[in-house]
């Protein structure tokens, strides 16, 4: 019954361990999430600058040259915002993906460790047993032993 114990020990230590790595993906999937936003929010500031500059009132003619240079700047900022969007997208999809198997995993390693204590009080409750069994043996060999003595005068 020990080997039994410890077999599943070392099962319910590698779910532990697997249960850990995901919570390790996670954590680096959510900072991955922090950066994207941050990435986001710079790319929507510069664009929001530029659409500013843009759109102001200069007191000096601008060339229609300047002006297209200008408006292409704005569009690659949006194209940049467009990927960063897509990204953060994927990254909240990866995030659910890892939180459900995290959750899965975390049930697993529950189930196992309810199952290894319900083992270990097996094995405790037959030893347990096996040690009044030897109790009771040796009990009744002293007692036909002194009924032995006693029935000798």
């Amino acid at each position: 019954m020990g080997k039994e114990v410890a077999r599943f020990n070392k099962i319910l230590h590698v779910r532990a361990v697997e249960r850990e790595l995901t919570q390790n993906e996670l954590a680096g999937r959510l900072q991955e999430e922090g950066a994207i936003l941050e990435r986001i929010n710079a790319l929507e500031e510069d664009r929001d600058s530029a659409l500013a500059d843009f759109c102001a009132g200069r007191g000096e003619p601008v060339s229609p040259q300047q002006m297209w240079l200008e408006r292409q700047n704005i569009d690659v900022m949006e194209s940049g915002l467009c990927d960063g969007r897509h990204a953060l997208e994927e990254c909240r999809f990866k995030i659910e993906e890892t939180r459900a198997e995290l959750v899965e995993k975390h049930q697993n390693v529950q189930l196992m460790e309810r199952f290894v204590d319900r083992l270990k009080e097996r094995a405790h409750k037959e030893m347990i047993d096996l040690e009044q069994k030897n109790l009771d043996d040796i009990t009744s060999m002293r007692y036909r032993l002194n009924m032995q003595k006693e029935a000798k005068p």
